[in-house]
């Protein structure tokens, strides 16, 4: 019996065609991506506490929050059936970006 090779880049071709016909997101395609505040606090909030991310970026910023189109997701952590915050990480990460002058990073949470 004879073996029919096919060709990687048609086999990829038809993969990639499949994954979009069913709306699939591949791994590492960060859009999907939601991790945990507690994840990105070091990394992107100059390793502030949840407190002080819940008061001085989602209570002053409401459009960060996911019920305003934002990437905060339980931004309080206290949603039934959801335990914790969570992020968009792209979403997040583009905001950041373009909101970073906005943001007093060495201001005090009031206690």
């Amino acid at each position: 019996m004879a073996q029919i090779s096919i060709p990687d880049d048609q086999i990829n071709d038809a993969v990639l065609a499949i994954v979009k016909n069913l709306d699939l997101v591949p791994r590492e395609d960060l859009r999907a991506y939601c991790p945990p505040l507690d994840e990105v606090r070091k990394d992107y909030f100059m390793n502030h506490s949840k407190p002080w991310i819940r008061n001085l970026i989602f209570d002053r910023f409401p459009e960060t929050l996911d019920v305003n189109g934002g990437w905060a997701i339980n931004p309080s952590g206290r949603e039934p059936g959801m335990r914790g915050t969570f992020v968009k990480f792209s979403q997040m990460k583009e905001w950041l970006a373009e909101h970073d002058n906005e943001i007093d990073w060495y201001e005090k949470l009031a206690i």
